[in-house]
């Protein structure tokens, strides 16, 4: 039997309750940091959302000689104010033909589930990049400038800066995947060129192929087709990620530097600030073998304000991490896993409530180690479902593409990321990727 055979009802049974759960369990095995973090709806407002966060305690405790009480002190509070960001589209297609032509017992559940495999990892690698962004939405800016040539040259502010280039200033980046280019003023210079191929020159910068030639200057920014944005608006732009929450940097939207991060100006205020440590004791930028004992006094100054459940770092790092560990015998017996969401890690004894997973993620910003209370970030969306289905016209999920033999089904998911209490969360900077 093809879908075109089954009712509408059932084809909406067929996506509501075969592919979504499956959808969710690949999103969540495929990636390390969707998925972490709670979901809050009751902050949304409208386009808007809005997190409370504390700026100063009442302090109005103390002992007495006297039975008189302390004065009341009122606390001071402030607000992070943002806008929902349209976090992800995806649009699946099927060929009419082979929707009739599917017979047999499970041949349409085969054809639905070799379409939407493939998509869905696609966007589980997009989500987890996304989760891990500044929230200008940039991916790379090129090394020099392209005139009129299919090839670009690349590097990133994020990958490729250990002279030993274990991550690729590609990182972010896939074959096949349409691009917008920016020049440093926020002028649109290529529109919606695919890339054709992806080099890593082993150098800290790589070789991009592009599908049609470019020209654009150097120092321009690439980023997906259709996100950038010049200034916060609801709905433009891509949604907050952790390496622009943890910092003690206000946010870029696009090209554009802006003054404040979520509405409160961090050179200004120290309480929205992420604490930021250097792993140069000269306080530097000499990138720095890590050592146990610079971990440790990052989590201890985090844990005045949170709890530390896990540090995130890239591949290399982590391998270093592994290597240093074991030669001060402080690695645990490998039955003896601490984990995060789910994901295990390095066990590394430091927490003051538990052991403290050390994750690899790859797509982690490089030298850098990042340690977070995740239950003070928090994703603030509409509604709780995460990815979900969008009625077409008729109201149902699959619907035919006009003037076409075909049919689509798409995905959205509205949602931004913020943080209750940013001096509860780190990074470690300038950290070394080899063990000495």
């Amino acid at each position: 039997m093809s879908v075109l055979q089954l009712s509408t009802a059932s084809v909406d049974k067929l996506f509501l309750e075969y592919i979504k759960p499956g959808m969710d369990k690949m999103f969540v095995k495929n990636t390390v940091v969707y998925d972490r973090f709670k979901t809050n709806t009751e902050n949304c407002l409208g386009k808007y959302g809005v997190q409370k966060l504390q700026t100063k305690g009442s302090k109005s405790a103390r002992p007495s000689s006297t039975s008189t009480f302390p004065t009341a002190l009122q606390g001071t509070f402030d607000e992070f104010i943002f806008f929902m960001k349209r976090g992800m589209y995806a649009s699946l297609q099927f060929d009419g033909l082979a929707l009739a032509c599917g017979k047999g017992a499970g041949a349409v559940k085969d054809l639905v589930k070799t379409e939407v495999e493939g998509q869905l990892v696609f966007i589980s690698n997009s989500l987890n990049r996304i989760f891990w962004g500044d929230g200008s939405g940039r991916l790379a800016q090129l090394d020099a400038a392209s005139s009129n040539s299919t090839t670009v040259t690349i590097d990133h502010p994020y990958f490729g800066k250990d002279s030993s280039y274990y991550t690729t200033a590609h990182n972010y980046l896939e074959v096949d995947v349409p691009v917008d280019i920016y020049d440093t003023s926020g002028t649109l210079e290529a529109s919606n060129v695919a890339i054709s191929s992806l080099t890593d020159d082993a150098d800290g910068t790589s070789t991009l192929v592009m599908a049609s030639a470019v020209t654009a200057s150097n120092n321009s920014w690439i980023f997906l087709h259709d996100t950038y944005a010049a200034s916060e608006a609801a709905g433009t732009g891509v949604p907050m990620g952790l390496y622009g929450i943890v910092s003690a940097s206000n946010q870029t939207v696009g090209i554009t530097a802006t003054s404040a991060f979520q509405n409160i100006n961090r050179s200004t205020y120290d309480y929205v600030c992420a604490q930021v440590f250097n792993m140069d004791p000269a306080g530097g930028t000499t990138l720095t073998v890590p050592t146990n004992k610079k971990i440790l006094e990052c989590i201890q100054k985090l844990e005045k304000y949170g709890s530390v459940d896990v540090m995130l770092t890239n591949g290399a790092i982590w391998r270093a991490l592994y290597v240093i560990l074991e030669a001060d015998k402080t690695m645990p017996n490998p039955s003896d896993k601490a984990y995060w969401g789910g994901t295990s890690g390095i066990t590394f004894y430091g927490g003051r409530q538990r052991a403290i997973p050390i994750v690899c993620d790859d797509d982690a910003p490089d030298s850098r180690i990042f340690f977070l209370d995740s239950s003070k970030i928090k994703v603030i969306a509409p509604n709780k479902s995460g990815m979900e289905w969008l009625p077409g016209d008729s109201g149902h999920i699959l619907n035919r593409v006009q003037g076409k033999d075909e049919y689509a089904a798409n995905m959205r998911w509205y949602y931004n990321m913020t943080v209750s209490n940013p001096k509860a969360e780190g990074v470690l900077t300038y950290v070394k990727h080899n063990e000495s």
